[in-house]
């Protein structure tokens, strides 16, 4: 079943972009060279510019128009020389990550790539990606920049293996600091410690992470780790070329979700402002016919991966209360074109939790969960794919309506749930991994979660065990019946 998105501009979701065709930023870029000596004064306090921003960006919106003028102005004008404090800045901070190999994480998504490459000029290194292969995202942006893709790191002189000399390059993680989230290459090497020079991220740090000396973090609760790349840019005061621009663009409005999800920070949408201009988009309009067609070429290629890739490309892995879970997340567009291939979902879901055993039962996932956000609803399905998954999808999102995996809703009525195929569950408006599933689910494993029994003692708890497909389906016909 397929379907098709018309971009329409958005009026909703607090801290979105709210396009329309008033307004222009690119005719005011070629008046950026000689800006005013004057101070910044469109916000008179902290308190106005948090609050600016805590509000969608329109091309309507004048006050933010303004400010981020004069941001790009004062910023254009500094990066045509250093001042002292910049001079010091690039002198103690630059020079640490001069030559590094700025790399993301396995599973590549678009802010690990943005965020490599604008980490690369930004401190003068070499940007590679952790894997081959890269999602239709990803190719859509690059192709948007006008850059090519990073070169592979196993492929990179120094990365996988020595260089020349006989020595590894020293290298800084973007967007990740997990290792089993590392290319394998630099996982596995004997030097890995004494190699990473640096970390720029966004996400919580893992308690494995460690290393043997000091080194450059930037760690920040941003919504995209790009958003700190083009700080830095601009608090360095470094010349962003515009190829960079449109890269770091396109990666904030990924991982934020074109600036909708929960994870959404004000330094995001003020970064959004800054790139949109210095990447040369005509106005918010541009920027937000930009996500659309980002995520409908995203969608595209989740929909050609077929099931096995689809549970496997974006997924993560947790811990709580001695269990251990699985989490996948597929952000499209069409949800329909997901939604027909739900029941082998199901099958390889269930394949996925014991394959992460690697044959020790003891390591297998107790439960695998695939979320179907909808970008452009900002909503989302969960795919249920067995008892347990149903127990505990139950308890951590209380309320949620189930239905069949068969077809999505039409005319208002909803086949029944088919427990052989897998069956949805509607979670509303949560679309955050980070801050939405994952917390919920691991709320209720840390709160004493037990799974119920299936023998004639309703009240006496079970031992978590291995439950073959009859019994699964029998189980999740029964509580379906109820």
């Amino acid at each position: 079943m397929g379907c098709s998105t018309q971009v329409q501009p958005i009026s909703h979701g607090a801290g979105g972009i709210v396009p329309n065709s008033s307004g222009s930023l690119k005719t005011q870029v070629s008046n950026l060279a000689e800006p005013e000596d004057e101070p910044i004064a469109v916000c008179s306090t902290v308190v106005d510019l948090k609050l600016m921003l805590e509000k969608p960006i329109s091309d309507a919106d004048t006050t933010f128009f303004d400010y981020v003028q004069k941001l790009v102005a004062d910023y254009t004008r500094r990066s045509q020389g250093l001042d002292a404090f910049h001079l010091i800045e690039k002198a103690l901070v630059g020079n640490v990550l001069e030559g590094c190999i700025f790399v993301g994480h396995v599973m590549t998504d678009m802010d690990s790539i943005g965020g490599a490459i604008g980490a690369a000029a930004l401190f003068g290194g070499t940007a590679a990606r952790a894997e081959n292969g890269l999602n239709g995202e990803i190719t859509y942006s690059l192709k948007f920049a006008g850059l090519e893709a990073p070169t592979l790191f196993d492929d990179v002189p120094g990365g996988g293996e020595v260089d020349s000399s006989g020595k590894y390059r020293g290298v800084c993680l973007v967007d990740h600091n997990e290792e089993k989230q590392m290319t394998p290459k630099l996982r596995e090497c004997p030097s890995r410690k004494d190699r990473i020079l640096g970390l720029i991220d966004h996400h919580a740090m893992a308690e494995s992470y460690s290393t043997e000396k000091p080194l450059f973090v930037d760690v920040r609760p941003w919504g995209s780790m790009s958003t700190i790349v083009g700080h830095t840019f601009l608090r360095e005061g470094i010349s962003m070329p515009k190829s960079v621009a449109r890269i770091l663009l396109c990666a904030i409005l990924s991982d934020t979700l074109e600036l909708r999800s929960a994870t959404t920070t004000r330094a995001d949408r003020l970064m959004v402002g800054i790139l949109s201009i210095l990447g040369e988009l005509a106005n918010f309009q541009a920027v937000h016919n930009l996500a659309a067609d980002m995520f409908r070429a995203k969608t595209d290629w989740i929909v050609s991966l077929g099931a096995r890739d689809m549970v496997r490309r974006d997924q993560k892995d947790f811990t709580a209360g001695g269990w251990r879970l699985g989490i996948a997340v597929l952000e499209v567009t069409c949800p329909d074109a997901v939604y027909d291939q739900v029941k082998d979902i199901t099958v390889e879901l269930q394949a996925l939790k014991k394959e992460k055993g690697q044959g020790d039962a003891d390591k297998e996932l107790h439960f695998a969960f695939c979320f179907i956000v909808d970008v452009t609803k900002q909503c989302s399905t969960l795919v249920v794919c067995g008892a347990a998954e149903l127990e505990l999808a139950r308890a951590a999102f209380p309320g949620s309506e189930l239905r069949s995996s068969t077809a999505a809703p039409e005319n208002g009525e909803q086949k029944p749930p088919a427990p052989e195929e897998g069956c949805l569950m509607n979670v509303g408006g949560l679309v955050s991994r980070k801050l939405q599933f994952a917390p919920a689910l691991l709320k209720t494993l840390n709160e004493g979660f037990t799974l119920a029994d299936t023998t004639d003692d309703p009240d006496q708890p079970r031992e978590m065990q291995d439950m073959s497909v009859a019994e699964i389906e029998g189980v999740l016909e029964s509580v379906l019946s109820e």
